[in-house]
Parts: structure tokens; C-alpha cells; sequence
């Protein structure tokens, strides 16, 4: 996983901004999940391939989700994950139908177990009405999975143009359009951050984030965006995420020297950037400087050479070593 992949992972782990991200990206900002109702679950899923006769079990398959939790508000538990994508992955129908799939595999190997327990055990029913099919199936006509609803995330800078959708990955016989027509459609909940313009749909801190992320390759835009008092009073984690995914390092090492005053551990980038922005600046004059210093040598030098002024002449005379001066001498040559 790549450090922007990783980034996003670790500022969705937060409950109030997995929340809005699923209410700003699906419902238009509309309340329908609610970081309470939210808890933590395990984003990791192990597949067992069974031993056959004669072979030899291969090893278990681990499949890790960048984030995933349970929403049990109403009636039954919701199984909710996020993908983050920095590039394009032109497997992502797929790779999502196969999380979503290894959630249902474990949640009925979960339901096996509990039937197992509870058919061994001294409390077990004296006369269950079990049919054979319930029996061999190892779960209960009346039992039901928690729905998933997975999201991908895309934070990249180049357009998707990857699939959106499983048909768009298949190579259908245009001539069979009856056979087509049995083909279950998987749907692709993706968000690409670099398609959006207004972010108003996000009510957390995802909403500097992102606009931010928008203006990562324009300093214009950037500059513009830094007049938003938002951007004055950061919290650590959004500040850390800022500067990762707009590859701003020197605002991760100087980010202490923007703290503000208040009582709450905020900080300004609004500060930062124009401090930032100015260094630069002023490095740059530094060094046109050096080159035009280090071009009025060369001519110096040339002059020298060109009447015939031994290589320690001019080394004790221009202040410089041998290197340069056949580096002048090269360059002479090719002119």
C-alpha cells in the first residue's frame, strides 16, 4: 500500500469521518448514517482452500480491506468498507465483488459455527425442527447476512478511466444477446475526488482534505483556497493529510512552527504556505544569483584559455579548481 493509500486509510479510521464520507458520497449530505451507530471491525479475511484427496492444502489467502465497519442502527447490522485508491486500478469491479464476497463466505462460516456450538451443547433444543437441507447446508432457512456496501475512493490526479461497473470488463458475443442477458450486473460505488468541484455535501474535516487534494498540481488554486479561515485552525490529522497528499514534506517538518495560540492544539497553513511559498522565492533569487556568478567565471575563464594561460594560471587567478576548468575547456571544444 503506498503512502497515499495508507494516509486515507488512517483519517477514515475515525468514525465521525467515515460517517460523512458515506453520507456526502452516496446521500448528498444527507444524515443517514451516524458515526454513534458506528464500531470497528476487523478488515481482514482469511480463505481456507479445502484439502482434496490426494492434495496438499495450499496455503490460507489473507485479503485486507483499507476500512470497514458495522452500522447497527435499525432492525439488523449493515457491514459498511471504504477502498482507497491513489491510482487506477482497472480490476476494481472485481477486487470489490471479491471483498464483498469474502465478507458474506465469513459471515456464514460464522453462522456454521454458532449452529455447531449450539447443536452440541447441553442447552440444545430436544426437538429441533431441523430439515436434512439445514442440516447439510449448516445454516437455517430463516437465517439471513448482514448486507455490504462497499465504496471506493480514488484520490489520484489522472481521470478515471477505468471500469465503473463488471460488464465493463467483459467481452460479450454481440451475436448472443439472449445469453447476455443472464449476466449479473456488479456496480462499482466509486467516488473520484478530481471529478467534484463543491464538497459542500461534507460536513468533517474530509472537505479541506479534498479540496485540497483538488489543488495539489496549481499553486493558484492552492493560494485562492488558503484565504478560507477553515484552513487557519487545523487539527493535527488533517494537517498530516494535507501535506501527504499534496507531497508537501516541508509542511510535515515545519508544521510545529504553526500552532496556534488558542487553547485547542490547532494550525494555521494559511501561515504556513505563504511562509513556505516566500522561501522558495527567495531561494530562487539566491541561486539565479549563483548562475550568473558562476557564468561570469566562465567567461573569465574562456578569455584565459583562449590566450593561452596554463591550467594553474588560471586556477590562482579565477579561484577555482582543475575540474572547472576542463569542464570550460569542454565546453569550448564543442563550439
Amino acid at each position: 500500500m503506498g503512502k497515499y493509500d495508507t494516509c486515507m486509510k488512517e483519517f477514515l479510521q475515525n468514525k465521525d469521518r467515515f460517517a460523512d464520507l458515506f453520507n456526502g458520497c452516496c446521500f448528498q449530505g444527507r444524515q443517514i448514517i451516524r458515526a454513534e451507530d458506528l464500531r470497528e471491525a476487523s478488515e481482514n479475511y482469511v480463505i481456507t482452500d479445502k484439502r482434496l484427496p490426494g492434495k496438499t492444502r495450499q496455503k490460507d489467502t489473507e485479503i485486507i480491506r483499507d476500512v470497514k465497519m458495522v452500522l447497527g442502527s435499525g432492525m439488523v447490522l449493515q457491514v459498511l468498507a471504504v477502498e482507497n485508491q491513489s491510482y487506477i486500478d482497472y480490476a476494481m469491479p472485481v477486487r470489490c465483488m471479491g471483498y464483498d464476497a469474502a465478507e458474506y463466505r465469513r459471515q456464514l462460516k460464522e453462522r456454521k459455527q454458532e449452529r455447531r456450538l449450539l447443536m452440541n451443547s447441553e442447552n440444545r433444543p430436544k426437538n429441533p425442527a431441523v430439515s436434512m437441507d439445514e442440516t447439510l447446508s449448516g445454516i437455517l432457512s430463516s437465517d439471513r447476512l448482514h448486507p455490504v456496501y462497499t465504496l471506493c475512493l480514488y484520490s489520484g490526479t489522472e481521470p478515471w478511466d477505468g471500469p465503473r461497473r463488471l460488464s465493463d470488463m467483459m467481452a460479450f458475443d454481440p451475436q448472443n444477446k439472449n445469453l447476455q442477458s443472464l449476466f449479473e450486473e456488479y456496480h462499482l460505488h466509486l467516488f473520484c475526488i478530481n471529478e467534484q468541484y463543491v464538497f459542500d455535501a461534507f460536513r468533517s474535516d474530509l472537505k479541506p482534505l479534498f479540496q485540497a487534494i483538488n489543488c495539489r498540481n496549481n499553486k493558484k488554486k492552492m493560494i485562492e483556497l488558503m484565504k478560507d479561515e477553515t484552513y487557519s485552525h487545523l487539527n493535527e490529522d488533517t494537517w498530516d493529510a494535507i501535506a501527504v497528499m499534496t507531497d508537501n514534506a516541508a509542511m510535515l517538518q515545519k508544521k510545529d512552527l504553526y500552532k496556534t495560540e488558542n487553547q485547542k492544539e490547532e494550525f494555521n497553513m494559511c501561515q504556513a504556505l505563504q511562509e513556505l511559498m516566500q522561501d522558495e522565492r527567495n531561494e530562487g533569487r539566491i541561486e539565479g544569483r549563483n548562475e550568473g556568478k558562476i557564468e561570469d567565471q566562465k567567461i573569465v575563464i574562456r578569455n584565459m584559455i583562449n590566450r593561452g594561460y596554463k591550467t594553474e594560471d588560471i586556477c590562482a587567478i579565477a579561484e577555482c579548481n582543475p575540474a572547472f576548468v576542463k569542464e570550460v575547456e569542454t565546453e569550448l571544444a564543442l563550439t
